[in-house]
């Protein structure tokens, strides 16, 4: 199988930290250069889009982060990694269906509306059971310890 680099648990932390703090900082530059320089209202709508969801976006990284320091540790440790992962997973294509219906906001395109209600819902569930059952596969087929 192929050989996993083995991250230590401050590696993670460390990266993803840095990770969030550099989206963080290239939103501020983006919000300054909305208010000062950039006056185009898709790029005015992209960024308060941005700044709406930035929570959404903060806790798709900390699920993520979570679930990357449970794969660094050791067997049964690391059995909660792949929960993690199908949680972010989740909240990664809620994020990607709100930003369809801005695109279909901003392009008049009504294709987009479709991602709303049961249809989502349905996406959520079946995409939450696919990578988990996709990462308790990886988990097992090639073990990090080994």
């Amino acid at each position: 199988m192929g050989e996993r680099r083995k991250e230590s648990v401050v590696g993670v932390l460390v990266s993803r930290i840095i990770g969030i703090v550099v989206f963080l900082i290239l939103l501020g530059i983006l919000n300054a250069l909305a208010g000062a320089y950039i006056q185009s209202p898709t790029f005015l709508r992209v960024v308060a889009f941005l700044n709406a969801n930035i929570g959404l976006l903060i806790l798709i990284a900390v699920i993520f982060l979570a679930g990357d320091l449970f794969g660094t540790l050791t067997f049964p440790l690391n059995l909660p990694g792949p929960v993690f992962g199908a949680a972010g997973a989740v909240f990664v294509v809620m994020f990607l269906f709100r930003l369809f219906v801005l695109v279909g906001e901003i392009t008049g395109v009504g294709i987009f509306s479709v991602f709303h209600g049961t249809l989502a819902l349905l996406v959520y569930i079946f995409v939450f059971i696919v990578v988990l059952i996709g990462g308790y596969i990886a988990l097992f087929a090639d073990p990090p310890g080994t």
